[in-house]
């Protein structure tokens, strides 16, 4: 059943911006695992696009499960991919499924999160 579905939209200039301004931006955001696929990115612009990526899939992971961000930090879930590229969240905080889809244009990212509980967690 599903127990809540969310959707963000970024502008890869403004998560450009603020990682400009503060260094550290990117520690806030990431994991380490998610940090450790973030300096293999061999340019700006893939840099950019991934981290604004994983910050509008953290929102909109926030927002199907009801609570925003505040209750559920940054570092409670890791956004990364299988090997064919389809992406997937790691997380402890939620035991049901989660689907998740992340697509982008050159200006913006936009992500889905659908979660769903299992039978038994009714």
């Amino acid at each position: 059943m599903i127990k809540g579905i969310g959707v963000d939209i970024a502008e890869i200039d403004r998560v450009r911006q603020i990682y400009g301004r503060h260094s550290r931006f990117a520690d806030k955001i990431l994991t380490p695992e998610e940090m450790d696929i973030f300096l293999t990115k061999k340019t700006e612009k893939a840099k950019m696009t991934y981290l604004t990526g994983r910050f509008s899939a953290k929102e909109s992971f926030t927002k199907a499960m009801g609570t925003g961000l505040g209750k559920i930090g940054f570092h409670d879930l890791s956004v990364l991919n299988y090997e064919s590229g389809q992406p997937y969240i790691k997380t402890d905080i939620f035991e049901g499924n989660i689907q998740i889809s992340i697509s982008d244009t050159d200006d913006l990212v936009i992500t889905e999160v659908i979660i769903e509980e299992n039978k038994e967690d009714k």
